[in-house]
């Protein structure tokens, strides 16, 4: 470390602290995405779901569903 003069080493202390704000950046948004992505399908799933019981008009005893409270 002696080889180092401070203002080099400040400079790459710099740098590190710009990487790991970029890789939180990155991480924000990719999260982001996944959330969105996640939340379309089930939406969606359940949409389809729902289709597919009216099409179709199963009894509560057919899809072995109790009585709603």
């Amino acid at each position: 470390m002696s080889s180092y003069r401070a203002g080099e080493w400040m400079g790459m202390v710099d740098q590190v602290f710009a990487l790991l704000g970029w890789i939180a950046a990155f991480g924000v948004v990719i999260g982001g995405v996944v959330a969105l992505i996640a939340r379309f399908v089930s939406r969606d799933s359940t949409k389809y779901d729902m289709i597919f019981l009216w099409d179709n008009r199963y009894t509560l005893e057919e899809l072995e569903l109790d009585e709603p409270v």
